[in-house]
């Protein structure tokens, strides 16, 4: 059985597993294709979903309503 996205999210390490491989991606990225900040959403993003599109695709209309407290929080 999959794991809530939310107990995923909360789960105190995940921030850290997810930026060691943001970090090593990095690397191979020049400056400015880096990731410098990201936030964990607790949610899925299904293809074919309100977020993204049958191939996977973001569908940035609805994701930035969605996320814009946290999106406007990273840019702050």
């Amino acid at each position: 059985m999959a794991a809530d996205p939310a107990v995923l999210a909360g789960y105190p390490d995940m921030e850290i597993l997810i930026g060691a491989a943001v970090s090593e991606a990095n690397a191979k990225l020049s400056r400015v294709e880096q990731i410098r900040k990201f936030r964990i959403v607790p949610d899925y993003w299904e293809p074919g979903s309100e977020l993204l599109t049958p191939t996977m695709k973001p569908r940035r209309k609805p994701i930035h309503a969605r996320y814009a407290d946290i999106i406007e929080a990273l840019y702050a």
